[in-house]
């Protein structure tokens, strides 16, 4: 016969010890002993009350808490007449005058004796802990030395310096307490074997499961608990919240080499709302540092590179408007703009605006995707493209071989991918476009009917350039503590007039410049001329210089990362990011030049 699992609350160590004895003698319980008294009981039982025990015992107060906090049926472990007797009567010999005090286990009984043995005893019961103080300060007053009570009454006997005769439970009462839950649950085992079955069902699923009560409290989990995953639990707490106050909420975090898919609904039994979660694991396609897929859920709020000033800027004018129309269709969306115009930032406002903000958003950079990892991205059973209702974005798809983009053209018509998820692309417009940019083009326009969203380059924007700025000096007062107001009239003109060949990137850059030097209330006339001045200079060299090409490839290379290297003041993830390769290859180039250099 299956053991019954019992979990035992003692308020003080000689009843958990004594319990642990008597329960060695049997073959029916498998049982858990953990000592803690009313609350600290109480915050016990809580704790260990979704490791599926079927009864829980305890005595007293500390009984009558666990049972107020937790659904798992509580037997109490009573005080017997005998139990009081004998404290009664080892009270005897004290010369000074005694009270019982306690909850009603132990008065009720304590009045039945004393009114059966006609014993002149007060008797003090506490309805709550706060009761315990005053009412034991009270019988002091009157002449009180010594109380015969529990582990409560002990305590603050010991505080008011009278003695304390603490009222055991006896081994019949622990006994008979046992006895009583064993029955309880044999009583209701046809209810306890549906239980098992499920439970025994949902662990050999390759998920795992969760439910919080009404108060958000773990009230079923079909971990094992010596196996509990920490790293898992605390991505649930990340997200309890959002799971207890939104229902049908799906999430996906990566951490190192595998992926959590978190899904929730809420369940309605007795008019009570219940949260359950699911989660599933499944290998990453890369690592966690890879820059070729990258995972965001709204509740997380978007990364930096999605969230500084483009929001800003895609939310002046029309094309704030055409966002907010194309957030409404669930059609594919092709993204296009020069360099620096926030085509990222435009995806993301599509996703969190759109049908499908409740599931993860997945960031493809086909800048980074060599062969083997397209294909491994095409047909592994783990890619993001093999999930349903999320959003993809693919960014940089002009960046794919012409091998790779007829393989991503065949998997959409076969898997009809834009009809399970919400597709977004995006394509980097410049003078002189690639053919691959072109062919992706017009199979995204023609062929899979995408709505188009152009970004326009800032020089076509001069009209929204005051607002865009506005918008990014407030938000650059409060990181720097200044208070600009914004720019002189002649300031303003002059970047109006700038063309701005780095776009919205090139903007940012110049206003973080002009905040930093400015001290005053308005950026002025001649600190604009003076940083787009220098602007001017670099985008002449930049368009002026060239290279020597009577040289290896290998030194092209390392010379073209050198100079983006210093555009970007040596941070190697910008250039990286810039030149579409990874950090690793841009550290082995450098590297393997400064080994020859040394040579």
């Amino acid at each position: 016969m299956k053991k019954i699992k019992m979990l035992a609350v003692a308020p003080y160590e000689g009843m958990a010890e004594a319990i642990a004895t008597i329960a060695k003698e049997r073959n029916d319980i498998d049982l858990t002993v953990q000592t803690g008294d009313l609350s600290t009981g109480k915050n016990i039982a809580i704790e260990l009350s979704h490791n599926n025990y079927d009864v829980i015992i305890s005595r007293g107060g500390t009984a009558e808490l666990i049972r107020s906090a937790v659904e798992i049926p509580v037997v109490e472990v009573s005080i017997s007449v005998y139990d009081v007797l004998r404290a009664i009567k080892l009270a005897e010999n004290y010369s000074g005058k005694f009270v019982i005090a306690g909850f009603s286990g132990i008065t009720h009984y304590a009045r039945q004796l004393c009114d059966l043995l006609q014993y002149d005893i007060d008797i003090i019961t506490f309805t709550s802990e706060e009761d315990a103080l005053p009412a034991l300060r009270d019988a002091k007053k009157k002449g009180c030395k010594l109380v015969l009570c529990d582990m409560l009454g002990s305590s603050i006997a010991k505080k008011l310096w009278l003695n304390a005769i603490l009222i055991p439970s006896g081994a019949e009462s622990i006994t008979d307490a046992l006895n009583e839950a064993v029955e309880l649950v044999h009583s209701s085992q046809y209810v306890h074997k549906q239980k098992d079955l499920f439970q025994a069902l949902l662990t050999a699923e390759d998920r795992e499961f969760l439910i919080y009560d009404p108060a958000g409290k773990l009230w079923f989990s079909s971990f094992v608990i010596e196996h509990t995953n920490t790293s898992l639990m605390n991505i649930v707490q990340n997200y309890i919240k959002t799971f207890l106050k939104t229902p049908d909420q799906t999430i996906a975090r990566q951490i190192r080499d595998k992926v959590y898919v978190l899904k929730n609904c809420h369940i309605y039994y007795a008019e009570q709302k219940y949260t359950a979660i699911t989660i599933q694991q499944k290998d990453a396609l890369f690592s966690e540092e890879d820059l070729g897929i990258t995972i965001y859920n709204k509740s997380d709020g978007m990364p930096s590179d999605f969230t500084n000033y483009y929001s800003s800027s895609n939310n002046v004018g029309d094309l704030s408007n055409m966002i907010e129309q194309y957030s409404k269709t669930n059609t594919p969306v092709l993204i296009i703009g020069e360099v620096g115009t926030g085509k990222d930032k435009a995806a993301s406002l599509l996703y969190e605006n759109g049908d499908f903000d409740n599931a993860p958003f997945y960031t493809i950079d086909c800048a980074f995707m060599g062969e083997r990892k397209w294909n491994n991205l095409i047909s592994s059973e783990n890619s993001p493209l093999n999930t349903l209702h999320n959003t993809i974005y693919l960014k940089n798809v002009g960046a794919l071989s012409k091998l790779q983009l007829n393989k991503l053209f065949t998997y959409i018509e076969q898997t009809k991918l834009h009809k399970k998820n919400r597709l977004l692309f995006s394509l980097v417009l410049n003078n002189k476009e690639h053919k691959e940019t072109e062919t992706a083009r017009n199979y995204f326009e023609n062929s899979l009917c995408c709505l188009t969203l152009k970004l326009p380059p800032l020089r076509e924007r001069i009209d929204d350039i005051p607002s865009i700025t506005a918008l990014y000096i407030h938000k650059l007062n409060i990181s720097s503590e200044k208070q600009i107001i914004g720019l002189e009239t002649e300031a303003m003109e002059l970047l109006q007039s700038f063309p701005w060949p780095h776009n919205l990137d090139q903007l940012q850059h110049v206003l973080n410049e002009l905040v930093v030097i400015t001290n005053t209330p308005y950026i002025t006339y001649q600190s604009v001329k003076q940083i787009l001045k220098q602007e001017q200079t670099s985008c002449t060299f930049q368009q002026t210089s060239h290279f020597n090409f009577n040289q290896t490839l290998d030194n092209i290379n390392y010379q073209i990362i050198v100079a983006v290297l210093k555009q970007e003041n040596g941070n190697k993830e910008k250039t990286s990011k810039r030149l579409g390769i990874s950090r690793s290859t841009l550290w082995r180039i450098l590297k393997n030049h400064a080994d020859d250099n040394d040579k």
